[in-house]
């Protein structure tokens, strides 16, 4: 007697997908964006050009490079180590089974190679995003650059060449965050101790860009700096900073030149303090900000309440197009590099590196890392580029239907 009934099926369990023309685009996507990066022989024939490392019956270098970053995507509760893992993953996907030390060396060798794909992979990144417009309020801009560190705790060992501040070792990772790109514009290593000024200061600015830093990076020099190489500026106000304030605009967009009884130029602590100013909560004024080279420029500084207290903004933003709250409101917008570095940490397995004592292994799972992120970042970029063209699509297809 059979105890239960099974009904016919009355369709296959592993039904034939209809071919989704998507799906295939993306597959098509990650898989460029992979081998564009990860292509062993391209990487091996690129070490040969930059004479890092000649061909090797044993070793393969472009292996070594794709089996670190392949294990910088891995998440294990048993990993042993980022190298043991990357050595694990060179002998899976070909590469010759070799001992820990040999293929540590090899590992120290292909540093440089690294380092010039980060490098070139970045500066493809920018150039490829070039066209693309920032939407919205943001379309004013090129860009909205914000930098940022991020420090990782090391082991004692490395405390000789990555000094730390609360810690013995510590490394920094100065990056610059594209919002148009959504990642990394530029990123270098340094010591914990370097501070995140010191690690900023561009050769040349990206003209008609916005550049949105925090009180770490607040500096005259740095500003004046910026607006003269045609880039937009706005930056959280110092209590130590005090501009000349040149005039005030009222509720209604009114300006009133600003001046003491003897006609001297006011500076905004005692403008405000003497009620030069408009009485109002939110404050709107023309400053002129002066480096110690005597350079000038003219900039405005925004006054929000927020919390309980008034918070002040020194930027270039066009009254015309930004109001006092915009201003507030855009500066928000440099949470997003908080956001980028939570996903360095966890995501790309640089939450880690504590566990390497030696300089070369050190970097070499940290570039592996970030060659991680830069490909996560390209494949993101891909797929928003494809919504957009498929939304595009649907558009003109409605538009033709009748």
């Amino acid at each position: 007697m059979d105890l239960a009934v099974v009904p016919p099926l009355r369709r296959s369990l592993r039904p034939e997908k209809a071919l989704d023309p998507l799906r295939d685009r993306l597959a098509e996507l990650i898989e460029t964006s992979a081998l564009e990066l990860l292509d062993p022989e391209r990487l091996a024939a690129r070490a040969e050009d930059l004479r890092i490392k000649e061909r090797d019956r044993v070793h393969h270098v472009g292996l070594i490079v794709v089996s670190l970053v392949l294990s910088a995507l891995q998440r294990s509760t048993d990993t042993q180590g980022r190298l043991l893992d990357a050595r694990r993953t060179y002998e899976a996907i070909g590469g010759a089974v070799s001992g820990k030390t040999s293929f540590r060396n090899n590992v120290h060798q292909a540093v440089p190679l690294m380092r010039d794909v980060l490098r070139r992979r970045l500066a493809a990144m920018q150039a490829a995003t070039g066209n693309l417009e920032m939407r919205g309020r943001l379309k004013t801009f090129s860009d909205v650059l914000i930098p940022d560190g991020c420090a990782f705790k090391l082991a004692a060992a490395l405390s000789n060449i990555y000094a730390g501040t609360s810690q013995p070792a510590e490394l920094k990772l100065h990056a610059v965050y594209s919002v148009r790109a959504g990642g990394a514009a530029s990123v270098k290593m340094a010591p914990g101790s370097e501070h995140d000024s010191d690690g900023f200061w561009p050769e040349e600015w990206e003209r008609n860009a916005l550049y949105i830093w925090d009180l770490g990076y607040v500096s005259n020099e740095r500003f004046v700096d910026a607006v003269q190489g045609g880039a937009h500026v706005l930056q959280r106000l110092k209590d130590t900073m005090n501009p000349v304030v040149l005039a005030s605009y009222g509720p209604g967009g009114a300006r009133r030149e600003l001046s003491d009884a003897d006609g001297r130029c006011l500076h905004l602590q005692e403008a405000c303090a003497f009620g030069h100013v408009h009485k109002q909560a939110v404050l709107d004024l023309d400053v002129q900000v002066t480096d110690n080279k005597r350079r000038t420029v003219a900039a405005r500084v925004v006054c929000m309440p927020f919390g309980g207290e008034d918070r002040y903004y020194l930027t270039t933003l066009p009254r015309a197009i930004f109001t006092p709250h915009d201003v507030a409101e855009l500066y928000r917008i440099r949470w997003e590099v908080e956001l980028f570095f939570r996903g360095w940490r966890g995501a790309m397995r640089l939450d880690e590196v504590r566990r390497l004592a030696h300089p070369s292994s050190l970097e070499a799972a940290v570039l592996a890392s970030l060659l991680a992120a830069v490909m996560a970042q390209e494949i993101t970029m891909g797929l928003k580029q494809l919504a957009i063209a498929q939304a595009a699509e649907a558009a003109q297809r409605a538009a033709l239907s009748p």
